[in-house]
């Protein structure tokens, strides 16, 4: 027999070789997700174990063969798929909703064999809670070894990568191509390069290289190279995982961090312009504008109302309002008298968000823009209902289908945070501390604060009200579209069984 080279897509037959019918776009959307996700954690959970190996490393071997175990079944699942030429646009949500799902599991079962919690359902909140990149962590960071603060941070960091490609190269604008409007808001999107694998790569040109500046920069304040490491990489992922002790009562280490979290909140197509020297693009983004107006505005609140005019409350101040924005969730307060509003302001701020395109949760800048321009359209249509007017950001007109995009956007967001605030009432949470937890797990935010100001210890809840946190953090994390619209999509395929099924029941009884 005459061996010839046989490729992924061919069988042996009686015959020869035949390629094999590709997979169907789900199946493949799906099994590609799950797969991405196993070797997600699994790689993590390798690094970390052999990082572990130059110390006392308590828990290396089960990094190591949870690892081994988790990128093994990721990579045969990998293998057996036969991707069609293009996958639907639900089924691209729906791989990244299972990437999510089976990372989560696969590192809970990490933080549990490590003995890093007591129980498995606290495991999942904590794999969540770091995937997602919410700052609402139960973990004692001086009770985990190296190794799992190691493995725990650099979760968060690649949950802080895997969203962004999401949102700044995966998502596709709806509509059809071949209106003006809609072809704006594509090449915008599609800004960061032509094609959405140029788009991934150059944003991996940015997040690598910031993660590695922030890092030598949290070293060279004396922090360490350790520390400065989670230090890096909970800001650039806006994860706000904190090391042992309290690093950031070292001015360097805070102003470094602020600028930090500021830099991450800010969309990455505005840093890909800024590498490249178009800063001209940039004069008049309105985006732009309002994102650092409010930092700096919420910021002169802090520290103006706090009446300590001192410069520790100005960087504490701005340190806040840096944290809370960009939904980093660093746990700092000020140094000035702390009144019930700065909680509400601090609250408002995370639930906005920073800019569209950015590792950061919350509704975003760029919708809450459009929300107030379609408010004050309607104005004006009462006084002039003739009037014919199209919404524009930056001189450019949005289509009519990214405004409701973006209406039912802000009704998935609010219905969240309702459900989940009921949710969490019903279990043991006041009003304020459950419209406090949703809208902070929605916006994959923390630390939490009571009405006076200080930091809510996430640990003394119960089980059962941070389990129901996690759908909201998973919703917020993946913008809750993508994940409704694979929901959507779910249903649909039920019903359709349904029907076939109740089709072949009436068939088989009249055949009777």
């Amino acid at each position: 027999m005459k061996f010839a080279y046989r490729s992924r897509l061919q069988v042996l037959t009686f015959s020869g070789y035949q390629q094999l019918p590709d997979w169907a776009s789900w199946t493949s959307g799906l099994t590609l997700g799950a797969s991405f996700g196993l070797l997600l954690s699994g790689i993590i959970a390798i690094v970390s174990g052999v990082a572990g190996l130059h110390g006392a490393a308590s828990q290396t071997p089960e990094l190591l063969i949870i690892g081994t175990l988790s990128g093994l079944i990721g990579s045969f699942l990998f293998s057996i798929v036969r991707p069609p030429p293009k996958h639907r646009t639900a089924d691209i949500f729906g791989g990244f909703f299972f990437l999510s799902i089976f990372s989560i599991v696969s590192s809970a079962i990490v933080f549990y064999a490590t003995d890093s919690v007591e129980h498995f359902d606290t495991a999942l909140y904590e794999a969540t809670v770091s995937l997602t990149t919410t700052a609402l962590s139960t973990l004692n960071t001086s009770q985990i070894t190296p190794e799992m603060q190691f493995f725990r941070g650099s979760l968060q960091w690649a949950g802080g990568l895997v969203v962004l490609i999401l949102g700044a190269a995966i998502i596709p604008v709806v509509g059809s191509k071949s209106e003006p409007s809609i072809q704006i808001e594509r090449n915008e999107a599609l800004a960061l390069g032509n094609t959405r694998q140029s788009a991934i790569f150059n944003i991996l040109k940015i997040y690598i290289p910031l993660s590695f500046l922030l890092w030598v920069a949290f070293a060279l304040t004396g922090t360490g190279i350790f520390d400065g490491l989670l230090l890096s990489i909970s800001t650039v992922s806006t994860g706000g995982f904190v090391p042992a002790g309290n690093p950031f009562e070292d001015s360097a280490t805070q102003w470094i961090a602020a600028a930090g979290m500021c830099l991450s909140g800010t969309s990455f197509v505005v840093l890909w312009r800024l590498a490249l020297r178009k800063t001209g693009e940039l004069r008049n983004s309105a985006e732009l504008r309002v994102y650092f107006s409010v930092v700096a505005i919420s910021a002169l609140t802090l520290f103006i109302f706090s009446h300590d005019f001192t410069y520790e409350n100005f960087r504490s101040s701005f340190f806040v309002a840096s944290s809370a924005i960009s939904t980093t969730g660093f746990p700092a307060t000020i140094t000035g008298e702390w009144i019930p509003i700065f909680t509400v302001l601090v609250l408002l701020i995370t639930a906005i968000g920073g800019m569209a395109g950015s590792v950061s949760g919350g509704f975003n800048i760029r919708s809450l823009i459009v929300l107030i321009r379609l408010s004050v359209r309607e104005m004006v249509r009462q006084l002039h209902p003739r009037s014919v007017s199209r919404i524009q950001i930056d001189g450019k007109p949005l289509s009519e289908s990214t405004v409701d995009h973006t209406v039912v956007l802000q009704f998935l967001f609010v219905s969240v945070v309702v459900v989940t605030c009921i949710g969490v009432s019903i279990t043991e949470l006041d009003l304020f501390s459950a419209i406090n937890a949703a809208v902070h797990s929605t916006a994959t935010a923390g630390p939490l604060r009571s009405i006076d100001g200080a930091l809510t210890e996430v640990s003394v809840w119960t089980r059962p009200t941070r389990s129901l946190l996690m759908p909201a953090m998973i919703l917020g994390w993946l913008a809750i579209f993508p994940v409704l619209i694979v929901a959507g999509e779910f249903v649909s395929f039920l019903k359709s069984k349904f029907r076939s099924v109740k089709r072949t029941v009436i068939e088989v009884r009249s055949n009777e």
